[in-house]
């Protein structure tokens, strides 16, 4: 096997790594972090509209890696609230149509919110690559900005 062949399986690696895995285990780790707190405070709280703090999570892997997995995270969350903080307990059965509502409207909110965070986390990029493909370089370019003749 060569040295580019190896590059090759490195570069692959690192770029599955980087699409999926992370995103994946941030975004567990996050919704289990966020549902282990709405746990222990659901008692002494109401826990009505309690599933909209899952805004939190959803809008961090927006930030960090896009619409995609914030989407993955918003729809386990909301099985995460039907199973866990919606009667009956422990169970995806919801009994009544007003929570049932509030699991679709959060839903369809959160799915929203998490594609316009990715594009707004998304501009500051686009507005980097823009600039540098506006900047002319020093080696096709002429000192007036001109191809340079022969090249």
């Amino acid at each position: 096997m060569s040295v580019h062949a190896d590059w090759e399986f490195a570069d692959a690696r690192k770029s599955f790594i980087h699409r999926w895995a992370s995103p994946i285990t941030v975004s567990a780790l996050l919704l289990t972090v966020t549902t282990a707190l709405l746990w222990v405070y659901a008692g002494p709280l109401r826990h009505d509209h309690l599933i909209f703090i899952y805004f939190v999570p959803t809008a961090l892997i927006a930030i960090r890696y896009g619409s995609l997995s914030a989407m993955g995270v918003t729809i386990a969350s909301t099985f995460a609230a039907a199973y866990l903080f919606y009667s009956p307990r422990f169970s995806f059965m919801v009994d009544s149509p007003l929570d049932v509502l509030e699991l679709i409207f959060f839903s369809l909110l959160a799915l929203l919110a998490s594609k316009v965070v990715s594009g707004f986390a998304n501009d500051g990029e686009i507005a980097k690559r823009r600039r540098r493909e506006a900047k002319p370089s020093s080696r096709t370019r002429g000192w007036l900005g001109l191809p340079r003749a022969g090249r």
